[in-house]
């Protein structure tokens, strides 16, 4: 069968996405960026990068609300959370505003408020300029289960989504805890519950996307019993919790990438070629200050920790280098 035009797009920013350039001497674990991606690619059978952008055209109207959930790490390394998330959701969420006129909510719990609310605040600066009527507004979920419930259920009464979408935003095991992708454990009453969108969503028919990198992010469960396979160290739990570090939580569409941030660039990327419009797709200059804003306000670099303007373990230079790839790849298709 001859491949559409759309599909060979998506082929091309598929590929630049899984690209693994994880720092080898420590930081996090290298070597199944592709695996896990061959995984997500066979459960949905075609590329990841347009299946989510054609979905999310599919649904979107204008005026439509979108929930974008994002934010992960915990005190010490990373309090304020990472660098990793944020970037990827501000840039999906201008894309969406752009090309469906959309209002987006980026959801996220109170620790990572601030590198939050400050990428939400350059990319309403940049929409401004343009006298786009549409903007960013940002919620935060309490900490706990119980609290939880209340604020997902509050929550979608009150916006309604027409999707929800997640940009490395962890899930809990069969357990109940959640975890990094080295295995490490965190509390469950010191975590806000925002996976909890994705089951109501899923109840109520509202599409939902999981866009993440290491299989503990929301979306992964699934293909959890697959993804567990191809993790590293088999993605045990270094509590000790059986069913180890990767989620349960499931989402309609799930987008393993390199980096989280890069996951939600190519859904954008596809987006842009969809419509045929590089407008669609931020610039280098952006990617640049999203991840600096984000430092100022507290985030630092998941693989090292360090309050330095990185994602990954990835230099900001390389990061922008990825964006101006994919917007030739957007220009060439159009």
């Amino acid at each position: 069968m001859n491949k559409t035009h759309e599909q060979l797009t998506g082929e091309r920013i598929d590929r630049l996405m899984t690209v693994e350039i994880r720092p080898l001497n420590g930081g996090l674990p290298a070597g199944f960026v592709v695996p896990m991606y061959e995984v997500c690619r066979a459960h949905h059978g075609e590329p990841l990068s347009s299946l989510a952008a054609r979905r999310l055209a599919d649904t979107l109207s204008r005026g439509d609300i979108v929930f974008i959930a994002t934010g992960a790490g915990v005190a010490p390394k990373l309090p304020q959370g990472e660098t990793d998330g944020p970037v990827g959701a501000a840039v999906l969420a201008r894309a969406l505003i752009l090309a469906f006129d959309v209002r987006v909510v980026l959801v996220t719990e109170e620790a990572h408020a601030a590198p939050v609310a400050a990428v939400a605040d350059v990319v309403n600066a940049e929409l401004a300029q343009e006298d786009r009527s549409q903007t960013i507004s940002v919620v935060s979920f309490p900490l706990g289960l119980e609290a939880g419930h209340a604020m997902a259920e509050a929550l979608m009464e009150e916006y309604r989504p027409r999707a929800v979408i997640f940009v490395e935003r962890d899930g809990p095991n069969l357990e109940g805890f959640f975890h990094g992708v080295r295995g490490d454990c965190r509390n469950p009453e010191d975590v806000g519950h925002v996976y909890l969108l994705a089951d109501l969503a899923r109840r109520r028919g509202v599409l939902t996307v999981g866009i993440g990198d290491g299989g503990n992010e929301v979306g992964f469960g699934a293909v959890r019993d697959a993804i567990t396979a191809v993790h590293p160290l088999g993605g045990k739990s270094l509590a000790g919790h059986a069913s180890g570090v990767v989620t349960v939580t499931a989402t309609d569409v799930v987008v393993s990438a390199s980096v989280s941030n890069w996951g939600a660039y190519a859904i954008a990327a596809a987006l842009a070629a969809r419509a045929g419009d590089l407008s669609i797709f931020h610039t280098p200059r952006l990617e640049h200050a999203l991840i600096e804003a984000t430092v100022k306000a507290g985030a630092r670099d998941g693989a090292t920790s360090k309050a330095e303007v990185a994602v990954d373990g990835i230099n900001w230079e390389g990061h922008t280098s990825f964006v101006e790839l994919l917007r030739s790849i957007v220009s060439v298709s159009i």
